[in-house]
């Protein structure tokens, strides 16, 4: 009795096994955008960009056209106008904590 018991037990847990399957996430962090982060990452590197991950998860890390240019605001700037160089970030996101020009005065970001 204990032998058929234990049995069916193993049965019922090699069913429940055999009925998972491997599924693209549908949302919450392994998804982004609630499509496959595989999609998004073909997506990105398809547009010249490379993923990166931050805290706030997988981000597409992508050149800016305007990379390294002076300027004087962010309004100059695809990205940020970083204070220090008074140039344009070189990417976006980029990461870190830095100070921008933000309608002519300096402010403190930190994006990660």
């Amino acid at each position: 009795m204990k032998r058929s018991i234990a049995i069916g037990v193993t049965v019922l847990a090699l069913a429940a096994l055999a009925s998972c399957q491997m599924a693209e996430p549908s949302g919450g962090a392994a998804a982004v955008g609630g499509r496959s982060p595989l999609l998004v990452a073909q997506d990105c590197e398809a547009a010249g960009g490379r993923m990166v991950v931050g805290l706030a998860g997988p981000q597409c890390a992508r050149a800016q056209p305007d990379a390294g240019k002076q300027c004087r605001d962010n309004a100059d700037c695809a990205g940020f106008c970083l204070a220090k160089s008074r140039s344009c970030t070189p990417v976006t996101p980029y990461f870190g904590c830095y100070d921008v020009l933000n309608g002519g005065k300096a402010a403190t970001i930190c994006v990660d």
